[in-house]
């Protein structure tokens, strides 16, 4: 951070920005934060680490420049780009929470990225470690923030970081880093798919092990040195991991060696068992042991609003995937699940591309039920699907669901999976994945008589 008698500024008081002012806070620094939210809540936990003279909620005006020259941005804050030029021309200084983490002293940090998969992956290398003896904590953009690890001492540090945290964020020191994958996501930020994929390839940049899909063509292995791999392919040597199927059942090996079967893990769905590759790459960058380490996957448990197998009666299976907040995440669901679907998708829309989605669902999917901002636009783009419906909300998307399963069932023995896949953001209706998640959970229990909400 560049030297000042001047206040530090810290952009944004989401979960990260009160991070950074506790840190601050902390050790002593002096510091002012700016929210845009005009009617924001001050928490007993904000009023604790932030004096109320030194927070100003509302527009950010250029003028404030001149009062600071250190500024910390918080992943959600998207700057106008006249300001950070004015910032960036007058000498100042731009860092995250993560260059802040970075700072901080030498500590061992493993940094996972990804469109999809990286909070599977980053739990996995978390769960993997702790059960091996490492002690070791997740955070980031997954759990606390990055500076809320600091507090205690860890082995391993492991860090979720989102295209929104690498954006700005300056150097990113690691053991190793590994991209899961990358797809088209976030653009009504970052604008072009080449930033995108660019930003994304910020977390190469200072690690000591380089981690590589081979099956990602957007990940540029002709750039980088790299020693290990995983993907959907079969691996070459004892560095690199993969998926070979033989009579129906999915294998994953570490070169020749086969180390897991796909029923020895809890986790659903073929996308999951590239994760565990992912993983399992990490484990051996770092020189563990990869035996204890596929004993260690055969207890983690599924994660809350991914794939998560929440209620079952009456051979009707309700599956929360609310996290699939993108086209390549709902693929990668429908893909897991045999046929008799019914899907749920709706929310706010990041594309207006459906062509791979439509060829995913097509002969899987019976019933598709559209709801919230953007359902018309998703009955304009699909149709691949015979039966398409189209609901205010979730909570009417529950209701049908049930009625067009027992409809089916009535003729059919067969389970009929039921399943919110959104292919959308929630933010038209909540604040979170997870909120909305827990609210259809909520729908679908209450339907059943399990809780009483009304």
């Amino acid at each position: 951070m560049k030297k000042s008698n001047l206040p530090i500024a810290i952009l944004g008081l989401g979960k990260t920005g009160l991070s950074i002012a506790k840190y601050f806070h902390r050790n002593n620094q002096k510091f002012i934060v700016y929210d845009t939210r005009k009617n924001l809540v001050l928490t007993n936990e904000i009023k604790k680490y932030i004096k109320i003279e030194n927070i100003i909620l509302g527009e950010i005006k250029n003028n404030f420049i001149c009062q600071h020259d250190n500024f910390i941005i918080s992943p959600g804050v998207n700057l106008d780009k006249k300001i950070l030029e004015e910032i960036k021309n007058n000498n100042k200084n731009i860092q995250t929470d993560i260059d802040i983490f970075n700072e901080s002293g030498d500590k061992k940090v493993i940094c996972i990225t990804g469109s999809n998969g990286k909070t599977t992956v980053t739990s996995i290398v978390e769960h993997i470690l702790n059960k091996i003896g490492k002690k070791s904590k997740a955070g980031g953009n997954i759990g606390l923030p990055a500076l809320e690890l600091l507090y205690e001492d860890y082995e391993y540090y492991i860090l979720e970081l989102s295209s929104f945290q690498l954006e700005m964020t300056k150097q990113i020191k690691s053991e190793s880093s590994l991209i899961t994958n990358i797809t088209p996501d976030h653009l009504d930020r970052h604008k072009t798919f080449k930033n995108y994929i660019n930003i994304k390839h910020k977390i190469f940049d200072n690690t000591k092990n380089i981690i590589i899909n081979r099956s990602d063509k957007n990940i540029k292995k002709n750039k980088y040195n790299f020693k290990y791999t995983f993907g959907t392919d079969s691996p070459e040597d004892e560095n690199s991991f993969g998926i070979n199927s033989m009579k129906g059942i999915n294998y994953i090996y570490q070169g020749s060696e086969k180390i897991l079967n796909e029923h020895d893990t809890k986790l659903i769905g073929y996308h999951n068992l590239v994760n565990i590759c992912s993983a399992l790459a990490v484990i051996k960058s770092l020189g563990l042991n990869i035996k204890n380490s596929t004993e260690s996957i055969k207890s983690f448990e599924i994660l809350e609003h991914r794939m998560e197998n929440f209620y079952y009666e009456n051979n009707i299976r309700w599956i929360n995937d609310s996290k699939a907040t993108n086209v390549e995440s709902t693929i990668s669901a429908v893909n897991s699940l045999k046929n008799n679907i019914i899907l749920l998708m709706g929310g706010r829309s990041k594309t207006n591309d459906y062509a791979e989605l439509n060829t995913a669902i097509s002969g899987k999917v019976k019933h598709l039920i559209l709801f919230g901002e953007c359902k018309d636009l998703l009955f304009e783009k699909i149709k691949s699907v015979e039966n398409i419906i189209r609901v205010k909300d979730i909570d009417s998307a529950v209701i049908k669901a049930n009625y067009l399963a027992n409809n089916f069932l009535e003729k059919s023995k067969n389970n009929v999976n039921i399943i919110l896949s959104p292919a959308c953001s929630s933010y038209d209706s909540f604040i979170s994945y997870e909120e909305r998640g827990n609210f259809f959970k909520k729908c679908v229990l209450n339907l059943n008589g399990i809780i009483n909400d009304k």
